[in-house]
């Protein structure tokens, strides 16, 4: 019988069920993120690789124009491949800034620098800074959470002995590597562009031998890359074979211990940068890297882009690099060499 006074009964969630609840969706929201995460990193990663097609792509047409790809490093103004093919890569406007001064070359009977001041960066200031200045998105890598990281150095033309000024501010000497330390750029108008993403000079550039009896210098001189001094290379003339020369490899630049950034790289002068010091785990400032787990892409001269595995370690004498034992370093001296004729172990440190 219908009583009016007795309350219906009410269904719901004891504490406990919604207890209950709430750790399952925490679980469910724990295992998504790394996929998520996973999804993120991949997506970065493509983007990343397309960066280094359009880089490789801007080098080809700045060959089809010029006849030769870019030179490694002017002498002078220490610019390198990542300026000059600015207007390959639909970036004219920034280009059209420098003065071209700071990009030509000059005879080498000329011992007289045609710029003010020692680097491209100090020349016809603050013209010249305020367009090396500007970020370029090809340049950079997603994956990279810190580049602009202010307490970071700014380094350029690695293996260097200059020291000029900026603006009143002394450019920082470190040991084999020039830079600017970025308290300086802040303070004469703010830091240059950056950059993920190096040209391959081979195991040490242009090397002339001086010891014929040496077990590594006829190796080093063997290894030139591409992307050596002010000189052009044609693709035809890289008779390795375009498909197996790395033209652009990916770089972090230096972090110390606690992983904190140390290092970054202005696009503006980014030249040549040697394979000798290979593709360790570390985040070297020397050596190729990337912040994508087990891998650093490069760009090779057909255009092609492809991860190479990290954690190669250098030669630990040069006897090692004589009878090339070191197998994974000795992989990517051969990639990096545009004419060396050697049959390339890329399986062995392919992706």
């Amino acid at each position: 019988m219908f009583n009016p006074l007795r309350r219906p009964k009410k269904n719901a969630f004891t504490l406990i069920e919604l207890l209950v609840v709430i750790a399952i969706i925490a679980i469910l929201i724990g295992l998504l993120l790394p996929a998520v995460q996973k999804v993120r990193e991949a997506a970065a990663r493509m983007s990343c690789q397309n960066n280094m097609k359009q880089i490789a792509l801007g080098a080809h047409n700045y060959e089809s124009a010029n006849g030769v790809l870019p030179y490694g490093k002017h002498r002078w103004s220490h610019t390198g491949p990542l300026t000059l093919i600015l207007p390959y890569i639909e970036q004219d406007n920034i280009y059209k800034q420098i003065d071209s001064r700071i990009t030509t070359v000059t005879p080498e009977s000329n011992t007289t620098s045609p710029i003010d001041g020692g680097t491209g960066l100090v020349s016809f200031w603050p013209t010249v800074f305020n367009a090396a200045r500007n970020r370029v998105k090809t340049y950079e890598c997603p994956s990279d959470p810190s580049l602009y990281q202010a307490s970071a150095a700014i380094a350029f033309d690695i293996g260097q002995g200059n020291v000029s000024t900026i603006g009143g501010a002394s450019i920082r000497n470190a040991g084999s590597v020039n830079g600017y330390t970025s308290s300086s750029l802040q303070a004469s108008g703010g830091l240059p562009g950056l950059t993920n993403y190096a040209p391959v000079c081979g195991t040490l550039g242009h090397y002339v031998v001086s010891n014929t009896s040496s077990l590594s210098q006829p190796f080093y001189a063997a290894h030139e890359g591409v992307f050596t001094g002010e000189k052009g290379t044609a693709l035809i003339s890289i008779t390795d074979g375009t498909s197996n020369t790395i033209l652009f490899a990916e770089v972090t630049g230096g972090f110390d211990a606690s992983n904190s950034r140390t290092w970054s790289f202005s696009w503006f002068n980014s030249t040549g940068m040697p394979a000798y010091w290979s593709a360790t785990k570390d985040k070297g400032l020397f050596t190729y890297s990337s912040f994508h787990t087990g891998i650093f892409n490069v760009a090779f001269g057909d255009g092609s882009v492809r991860g190479l595995r990290s954690g190669n370690n250098t030669p630990a004498s040069a006897q090692e690099i004589h009878d090339r034992t070191n197998t994974a370093w000795d992989a990517l001296q051969r990639l990096a060499g545009k004419s060396d004729g050697d049959v390339n172990l890329t399986d062995v440190i392919s992706n």
